[in-house]
């Protein structure tokens, strides 16, 4: 690609706090990962990698630093397949990765891609990985893959609304929504290392799960969020701590199920189910109203939408954008302190079913997703179901596990039964 055709895009609205508060051993990262029935032959796979990267732009774009803001430039930069290590979701960018908002990973069965969340959001991650994965099968097993729904083939036409900020599309500027939140309650343990995170994986019959969270009238979303309360409402109860927070868990909301977008960057918003301890003790039936409740009020185009407002007005203030990178990245990290992690305990991403055509179902045996570490370390999870199974993965940066530990215990105390695996057992 000569220099003379590089195209350059700014960064969506979601996107630009991410390079401005990562640091030089931390970036705010996802994985999606499906595991298949043979071996990966990375030959192949740098061949399918190469082949969609011919086809899907996003997986060309560049990390640069102008002199206002960061920005994405089309380059010709090689990616090349690597084999996975130990502690996943390791920081993205440098020279070691070329800059590129991305990297494949293939260990044994596994083909991972990781994500920097500059770049896309998890359903545009999933998109990423079911299009490499139909393009691996193709040349692998000589399958004739379908069109279908978040794949995008090596044949298909490039539509201009795969690159779009889909956030300023459909921002309406009638009112905006503030940011103010009580801080939440952190659990407190000590750090792991730096480059190491922590990952439990609990593989879950589906239909159990499901008929629990309607023994509650709630959904599967709903009921895991309020397992994810109790267990860090049991966290603080146990601890020394004089003051009781709140316990929220912030739930991202894909907007392209609101708003008609095929955008492959970001395009959600996140709102913070929870309780208050100070008002009294919860029995389990109650955070599950407390969530359910929450959940219908705000997960509404109205409020969303005064949510991305407010997003975006601070981004076209005309002063915010004449000043410049430097002193911005500043003011973005205290603001990332302010209304990023410290409002909330925890965070659940559920992408929910991944349907696979039946010429790539077959060799595959599972879909994950997982968050990369948090800047606090604080305890996460995220989720995917597949051919029967949903498995949520739990990632952390803390020593201790007593979160997770009662979440699972939870789990199994209401009869569902849980698989657990993990890298630090």
């Amino acid at each position: 690609m000569s220099t003379a055709a590089k195209k350059w895009y700014k960064l969506d609205n979601a996107a630009k706090i991410y390079p401005a508060v990562r640091t030089r051993t931390w970036s705010g990262n996802f994985r999606v990962s499906a595991t298949l029935k043979e071996d990966v032959d990375p030959v192949i796979l740098q061949a399918a990698l190469d082949d969609i990267r011919k086809r899907i732009v996003n997986l060309n774009l560049e990390l640069k630093k102008g002199l206002f803001w960061y920005f994405f430039e089309e380059t010709d930069r090689p990616v090349y397949v690597q084999p996975d290590t130990h502690d996943p979701c390791g920081r993205i960018g440098g020279r070691h990765n070329n800059e590129m908002p991305y990297r494949v990973c293939y260990y044994r069965g596994r083909i991972a891609i990781e994500v920097f969340h500059a770049l896309a959001d998890g359903t545009g991650g999933m998109i990423f990985l079911r299009s490499l994965l139909a393009r691996y099968i193709e040349l692998k097993y000589h399958e004739k893959i379908p069109e279908y729904r978040d794949i995008i083939l090596c044949s298909s036409e490039f539509d201009e609304e795969e690159l779009e900020d889909a956030f300023k599309r459909y921002a309406r500027f009638r009112t905006i929504k503030s940011r103010k939140e009580l801080h939440g309650y952190h659990f407190q343990s000590e750090e792991l290392p730096d480059n190491e995170i922590s990952v439990i994986t609990g593989i879950i019959p589906f239909d159990k799960i499901h008929e629990k969270s309607k023994e509650y009238s709630v959904t599967v979303t709903e009921y895991i969020v309020s397992l994810m309360i109790n267990a860090f409402m049991t966290a603080q109860s146990e601890s020394n701590t004089r003051v009781e927070r709140p316990i929220k868990v912030s739930v991202p909301i894909n907007l392209r199920k609101i708003y008609s977008s095929k955008t492959l960057r970001n395009f959600a918003l996140f709102i913070n189910p929870g309780i208050e301890p100070r008002y009294g003790e919860f029995t389990f039936r109650e955070i599950t109203e407390e969530v359910h409740h929450f959940m219908r009020m705000n997960n509404k185009e109205k409020y969303l939408n005064a949510i991305m407002c407010k997003n975006l007005s601070d981004e076209m203030s005309p002063i915010v954008r004449a000043i410049p990178l430097g002193i911005k990245n500043i003011a973005m990290y205290i603001a990332f302190k302010m209304y990023g992690e410290t409002l909330v305990s925890s965070t659940f991403s559920n992408l929910g079913r991944i349907d696979l055509p039946d010429e790539m179902e077959k060799y595959v045996d599972r879909v994950q997703f997982m968050l990369g570490r948090f800047m606090n370390g604080m305890p996460s999870a995220a989720a995917t179901s597949y051919q029967g199974n949903m498995y949520i993965t739990w990632t952390s940066g803390k020593e201790d596990k007593k979160v997770e530990r009662e979440f699972f215990t939870s789990l199994v105390k209401a009869g569902v039964p849980v698989l657990i695996e993990s890298n630090c057992l």
